[in-house]
């Protein structure tokens, strides 16, 4: 029988390993924007750490983003802590460092041994400059809750 604790760090290990191969595929790109992003999102009433992969476009003001989120929340009902993942294709809109975003996409829940499958959206603020490092969220969505986020992009 497996821990929650050990099932947490299963599925926080599967975003890092995406982190893994971008870096060791060769890139015929000479884009100075990063197409990559890790960060940590504390919520209310949830804690995740984040991937996420920018996808090919042709419009500089919209950017579609792939998405794969793992963290714990806490129940609406109870106060038992849930693990969860989830996959989220994202649309960033704006130019420039202001941006706003929206996702949708699918939430897998592990309460006890009984996953749940559920939907995933999120609506929020992305501060990231074209070509900087530096990268802050803030929004709401399920199933992170209310979150503020900080992370890199590479």
């Amino acid at each position: 029988m497996k821990t929650s604790s050990k099932i947490v760090y299963k599925w926080l290990l599967v975003p890092l390993l995406f982190t893994l191969l971008p870096l060791m595929a060769n890139s015929q790109d000479s884009q100075d924007e990063p197409r990559n992003g890790v960060y940590l999102s504390p919520g209310i009433p949830s804690f995740s750490i984040a991937y996420e992969r920018m996808l090919n476009h042709k419009k500089e003001n919209i950017k579609p983003y792939i998405r794969l989120i793992g963290g714990r929340y806490q129940g609406l009902f109870d106060s038992e802590w849930q693990n969860y993942l989830a996959a989220m294709p994202t649309l960033v809109f704006g130019s420039g460092n202001h941006h706003a975003e929206a996702g949708i996409g699918f939430t897998v829940a592990s309460p006890g041994h009984d996953p749940k499958l559920w939907g995933a959206l999120n609506v929020g603020y992305r501060y990231q400059k074209p070509d900087g490092n530096f990268l802050f969220r803030a929004g709401i969505g399920t199933p992170e809750g209310g979150y503020l986020s900080v992370g890199i992009a590479f």
